[in-house]
Order: C-alpha cells, then structure tokens, then sequence
C-alpha cells in the first residue's frame, strides 16, 4: 500500500497539461474553420438597401457574426471528438478515474472555447481590414473600430459561455453516442423528426432556443440562462459517462 496520497486537483491539473500539449489538433482545425467562416464573411453579414428615382442604396454590413458562427460549431464538434473511444483511453496513461478525466476535459474545453471566442472576435478587425483594401475608396463610408471597450469586453464574455455551452452540448451528444454507436444515426433523426412534428403543430422549438438564449438583453439573465444550461448538459455527461464505465 503506498503512503503517497494522490490528490484529485494534481491529477487533473496533469490531465489538462497532456491534453494541452497531445491535441494541439484542435486549433489547427480552429484556425481551418475560422479562415472558412472568414472567406464566407467577405461577401458581407447583412445588408440593406433603399431606392429613388435617380438613385439606389446598398449598404453591406462587415461583422465577425459568421466567423462566430462557425466557431460555435467549432466547439460543439470539438467536444463531441472529445468522448470517443480513442481520446477517452488516452487518460488511461495516468492513475485516473471517470471524474478526474472529466473534469479536465471540461477545463480543457473551457480554455481552447476561450481562445476560439478571442480569436473569432479579433477576425473582425481582419475582416474590415481586407474589406478597407478589396473595396474602393467611394464605397467604404464609415469603418468603426472598437467603441466602447466594457461593450467588447461584454460582448467578448458572451461570445466564450455561448461556445462553451455548445460545447457541453455536443459533449453531452458524444457521451451519449457512446452508448451505442447507432445513436450517431438515429440521434439526429429522431431530434429533426421532431423539430419538423412540434413545428407542424405550432411550436418551433429551434425558433424557442434561439430566443431563450440569443434575444435576452438582460446581460445578468443571459448569463444566467447559458451556464444553467451549460451545467445541465455537462452534469447530464457525467451521468451518462459513469453509466458508459459500468457498462465497459
């Protein structure tokens, strides 16, 4: 029996230092996606236009909403990867259970969704600066930079817990896949087949989601809403996760 008590904390803290250093796979995808969803966002993120007899308006928007689009999905996909067989067994190099291999993947999440918020933030300036060369001189009328530092910094916090939670979101999908790999078919045809039902009744639940977490204006509420739902999906993971050990 050895007399070296092996502490929770120092076994995830080497998890999250092996993953950190063994995925860096993960932000070669980022950047892959980024620069999609930066080539997508040259055609603009929105527009409007207006007419008169003798002239027409159109006025195109250059924002960093589709780069943070993709990277949503960046996140969710990520985290789905994530709890396959082949990364899970990775833990296994240390003295390790299902709770502290959890735990550090849930951190590790946290941290590349924190980078992959800044970084999807940040290609709007990018964004702006190759639309500033490709357009003429006439066109480009007004170009706005920063503003109001808190905003950004406010808008730079929701960015990374709305990724995040995605994130636990398709870690929770994952998990659940591995208790069968059929559910990687039937899953989402049973949630699109029901998204298309619940629709024909009246109730677009897709419509729902979208207003429950995106048209909240109230900032405390948002964050409110997103890390309820963030801790919900990563508490339903470790449900299903202890339920994958016993069954392995």
């Amino acid at each position: 029996m050895s007399l070296i008590e092996v502490q929770t904390s120092e076994i995830v803290k080497k998890q999250i230092g092996y993953k950190w250093r063994a995925y860096t796979g993960v932000f070669t995808s980022l950047v892959v996606i980024q620069l999609l969803g930066l080539l997508f966002s040259l055609n603009g993120s929105g527009s409007m236009g207006s007419g008169r007899t003798v002239y027409d308006v159109n006025i195109t928007y250059y924002t960093a909403d589709i780069v943070v689009g993709f990277t949503i999905f960046w996140g969710f996909l990520t985290a789905f990867l994530l709890t396959t067989k082949a990364y899970r067994e990775d833990d296994f190099a240390f003295v390790t259970n299902r709770k502290t291999s959890t735990l550090s993947t849930i951190v590790f999440l946290f941290m590349i969704c924190v980078i992959g918020a800044l970084t999807a933030l940040l290609s709007g300036f990018a964004l702006k600066l190759i639309a500033y060369f490709i357009l003429p001189g006439e066109e480009m009328l007004l170009t706005q930079g920063v503003g109001n530092v808190s905003a950004w910094l406010l808008g730079m916090f929701a960015t990374i817990i709305i990724v995040f939670m995605f994130s636990s979101l398709g870690y929770l999908a994952g998990m659940i896949v591995q208790l069968n790999k059929m559910l990687v078919i039937v899953m989402p045809v049973v949630v699109v087949g029901l998204m298309i039902l619940l629709s024909r009744g009246g109730f677009q639940i897709q419509v729902y989601f979208f207003e429950f977490f995106f048209e909240e204006n109230n900032a405390w509420l948002f964050t409110l809403k997103t890390l309820s739902a963030t801790t919900i999906f990563y508490a339903l993971s470790v449900l299903v996760s202890n339920r994958l050990e016993v069954k392995q």
